[in-house]
């Protein structure tokens, strides 16, 4: 019978009848008692996985909670993490003056991962640090380009890894085209304004001269800003930083080389130099800010799409920031 029913399968009947005969032979004559013996394994397997499903979050849930508790703390060392696009300095202001407020809270390190963003918000994550009493160094991780080394200046001494991303000083603004986007759709706009530049980089109408003129002067005025922040920063003439601000980024490497950070060296350097500084011996303990998750398996799945978050954000950003805002942000677009 087996051969018979191997021959027919190896065969593959013309019609979906015959197909389902042979099939149908096999499995009644073979596997009907199997398949309910099966069944009953797969119920049992599922009602296992079940119950260790639940046992993990109880678990997640009260190592979650015990994390996220406001625990006091022996040498403590308040780590601000600044990642992503920049795009408000809130956070990072109140956790700033958070960790400078706490008195078990001996010194201060920013971690820096961010190709920049925002000016304003740049310049107020600067203020924020410089307003710090305590020891504070900065580490780059992955990038610290435009407002992210924009920021990381703001700290008395700056290390980064040899491969880290850093630099990219200058300012950008993309304006948007939608012109022959409406146009394909019969949309047409009408726009009421006081002012010739009232519109100045609107999606709406062509970008003429004289916006070109207004924008540049604009960014010409921002930039200036940034070089001379450096400048003052680094130790450095304006001239100097102007000269390397083309908007390209370096290596770590390449830019201790320019004088642009201190020392090579990852998060833990960081950390061994910042207890020098601060004169703490022995043990430390590292704080960051209570997290708004409540278990540990938000947190996990926090951190796990954090990374690809940031890019989908990034890309929204690129497509929806105002017409008329300036940048400190590195882009490869």
């Amino acid at each position: 019978m087996h051969g018979v029913s191997f021959s027919v399968f190896f065969a593959y009947p013309s019609t979906r009848k015959a197909r389902v005969a042979s099939l149908g032979g096999i499995v009644s004559d073979n596997c009907s008692q199997e398949v309910r013996s099966d069944r009953g394994g797969i119920i049992a397997l599922i009602g296992i996985l079940i119950f260790f499903f639940f046992i993990v979050l109880m678990v997640a849930g009260s190592l979650g909670a015990a994390i996220s508790q406001d625990t006091p703390v022996e040498n403590g060392i308040g780590v601000v993490e600044i990642r992503g696009t920049i795009a408000t300095a809130d956070s990072t202001v109140k956790v700033l003056q958070k960790f400078q407020d706490d008195d078990d809270i001996k010194a201060i390190l920013v971690r820096i991962d961010s190709p920049g963003g925002s000016v304003s918000a740049s310049q107020e994550m600067v203020e924020a640090i410089r307003g710090v009493t305590k020891p504070i160094v900065i580490s780059m991780g992955d990038m610290a380009a435009s407002g992210g080394y924009y920021v990381a200046c703001a700290g008395p001494k700056i290390y980064a890894n040899a491969g880290t991303l850093t630099g990219s000083i200058g300012v950008i603004s993309q304006v948007m085209d939608l012109q022959d986007v409406l146009s394909f759709f019969k949309i047409k706009v009408h726009t009421v304004k006081t002012g010739a530049l009232k519109d100045a980089g609107s999606p709406y109408r062509s970008f003429d001269d004289a916006d070109r003129a207004y924008f540049t002067k604009l960014g010409l005025e921002i930039f200036d800003q940034f070089v001379s922040h450096v400048a003052e920063a680094r130790h450095k003439t304006h001239d100097e930083i102007a000269a390397i601000a083309d908007g390209r980024v370096w290596t770590g490497r390449e830019a201790k080389e320019l004088g642009l950070i201190d020392e090579i060296g990852g998060f833990y350097s960081a950390i061994q130099g910042l207890k020098e500084m601060a004169h703490m011996t022995g043990n430390h303990t590292l704080v960051y800010p209570k997290k708004k998750t409540d278990t540990l398996l938000e947190e996990l799945l926090l951190e796990g799409s954090s990374r690809v978050g940031a890019e989908i954000r990034d890309n929204l950003e690129a497509l929806i920031h105002r017409p008329d805002s300036f940048e400190y942000r590195y882009t490869t677009r």
